[in-house]
């Protein structure tokens, strides 16, 4: 998309407080992300013009979330649970950039058919659930289990890029934006 890119981790603490609501937590984490690269990480300073951006992604199923399991085990039982059901995929981000700020969150609704045991037992054993909220990637073999889908899908992936786009434009942060040649069907 023409888009040059810094990755600067957020060293911050994701543990959701007691009580607090599954879209409420995403949007803290998001905008803790944000905040702790905007106002002391390294990359803010080396490059104060660009927008900075910190989003969080989360798999809610039943109002509980579905973080990244810490275990092969963990992520067999997240499957399971999602299996035959409907699942939220909820992605929050900030965006600050010269003193404005937007924030938004995405839901994407995900339909998983059944699975049987084996299919369980198969991907656990690809190691694809590792570091993917709901113990999933739908960009990946995952992608099979999902017989419907409403809303964004690179939400699902981890980030809504439409929408972040959007809102990059809005705070002018764009302004060469779509590159030369985007979009030419040569």
């Amino acid at each position: 998309m023409g888009l040059a890119l810094v990755i600067a981790p957020a060293e911050i603490d994701e543990t959701p407080l007691p009580g607090e609501r599954a879209d409420d937590y995403v949007k803290r984490i998001a905008a803790a992300k944000c905040d702790a690269v905007a106002d002391g990480g390294a990359a803010a300073a080396a490059a104060p013009e660009l927008a900075v951006v910190g989003a969080d992604t989360i798999v809610i199923a039943d109002r509980q979330i579905l973080g990244k399991p810490a275990d092969a085990d963990d992520a067999r039982g997240m499957l399971a649970r999602l299996a035959g059901r409907r699942h939220d995929v909820t992605t929050a981000y900030r965006i600050r950039y010269r003193g404005k700020t937007i924030e938004r969150a995405v839901t994407t609704a995900v339909l998983f058919r059944s699975l049987q045991p084996g299919e369980l037992d198969a991907y656990v054993a690809s190691g694809e659930w590792q570091g993917k909220a709901g113990g999933y990637a739908v960009q990946g073999i995952a992608g099979a289990f999902v017989t419907e889908l409403r809303g964004s899908h690179t939400n699902v992936i981890g980030l809504p890029v439409s929408e972040l786009l959007a809102d990059l434009q809005a705070l002018e942060a764009l302004p060469h934006y779509p590159p030369p040649g985007f979009g030419n069907s040569r």
